[in-house]
C-alpha cells in the first residue's frame, strides 16, 4: 500500500458555488474530484429554473465545465449511526441533499479503503457529522482549506491527521520529506523539482571543493599576517624611539664663535 494513498475530493453544492471555475480547475490538483448524483441534479435544476441570478451563473459555468473537467458523477451511498435522519425528523431540501452528500463520502470511504476520502463543503453540521464517524480514510474540510491545499499543496490540517491515523492503522511507515506536503501536487509542477536538482548539483560539487583545504590553514594564514604586522609595527616604533634618544645624549657642537682665537691670548 502505497505511504501517501490516493485523494478523492467530494464536493457539494456550497463548495462549488464558493469557488470560480479557474479555481474549479485547481481542485484536481488535491486530488480526483468526485460530485455526488444529488449534487450534480441540483446543479442542473438551478440551470434550468434558478431563481437566484447568482445561482443560475453558477450553475450554466459548471454545466460548461463538467464536460471537459474530468471530474466523476457518483451515486455511491454508505449507511452510518452518524448519517442517519431521526424519526419524524422533518428535513428541508438542502438538509436532506447534505445528509445525502455525507453518505457519499462515507460510501467512498467503504468501496476506496486504501484512499483518502475528503468532503468539501461549507456545511459545519455535515463536518460534525463527520467526525463522529471513526472510520480512518474519511474526513472533511472547509472550501478555504481546500483552495489553500490547491494553491500551495500544504495539506489542511484534518487531512495530514487522518493520514497518520492511516498510515498507523496499515502499519506504513512515512517517507521523508513529505510531511505536510501533497504529492499529488508536486506531480504538477516538475519543472520546479527539475531546476532545483540541477542548481543543487554544482553546490555539491563546491562543497567538495571547500572540504579538500585544511580547516587550520585559513587560522595559520590570520596568524602569520598578525605577527608579520607586529613585527613592522615595532621596527617603526623602534627607529622613532632610537632617533629620539640618540638626539637626546648627543652632546651639543661648538659654535663657530668658540674655535676663533681670542685676540688677547695672540698678543700675549
Amino acid at each position: 500500500m502505497a505511504a501517501v494513498p490516493p485523494v478523492i475530493l467530494v464536493l457539494d453544492i456550497s463548495a462549488l458555488s464558493a469557488a470560480t471555475p479557474s479555481e474549479w480547475r485547481e481542485f484536481s490538483r488535491a486530488g480526483s474530484c468526485y460530485v455526488p448524483q444529488v449534487v450534480y441534479e441540483e446543479m442542473k435544476l438551478k440551470f434550468d429554473r434558478s431563481p437566484d441570478p447568482d445561482l443560475e451563473r453558477i450553475a450554466k459555468a459548471f454545466n460548461r465545465f463538467y464536460a471537459t473537467s474530468g471530474w466523476r458523477i457518483t451515486d455511491v451511498s454508505g449507511h452510518h449511526a452518524s448519517l442517519k435522519v431521526g424519526a419524524g425528523q422533518a428535513l428541508t431540501q438542502r438538509s436532506r441533499v447534505s445528509v445525502a452528500v455525507g453518505r457519499c463520502a462515507y460510501g467512498l470511504s467503504e468501496q476506496n479503503p486504501g484512499s483518502m476520502v475528503v468532503l468539501v463543503t461549507k456545511d459545519r453540521g455535515l463536518l460534525q457529522r463527520l467526525y463522529e464517524i471513526p472510520a480512518v480514510n474519511l474526513c472533511g474540510i472547509t472550501i478555504e482549506n481546500l483552495l489553500q491545499w490547491s494553491r500551495t499543496g500544504q495539506r489542511p490540517i484534518p487531512v495530514s491527521q487522518k493520514l497518520q491515523q492511516f498510515r498507523a492503522t496499515h502499519g506504513i511507515i512515512q517517507p521523508t520529506g513529505t510531511t505536510g506536503t501533497s504529492q499529488s501536487y508536486q506531480r504538477t509542477t516538475p519543472t520546479r523539482s527539475a531546476a532545483a536538482s540541477t542548481s543543487a548539483k554544482p553546490q555539491r560539487s563546491r562543497k567538495r571543493d571547500v572540504s579538500l583545504t585544511p580547516d587550520w590553514l585559513p587560522d595559520l594564514v590570520s596568524l602569520l599576517l598578525a605577527a608579520a604586522g607586529l613585527a613592522v609595527a615595532g621596527y617603526l616604533i623602534w627607529r622613532v624611539m632610537n632617533s629620539n634618544v640618540q638626539q637626546f645624549f648627543q652632546p651639543p657642537s661648538p659654535t663657530p664663535q668658540s674655535l676663533q682665537p681670542n685676540p688677547a691670548q695672540l698678543k700675549g
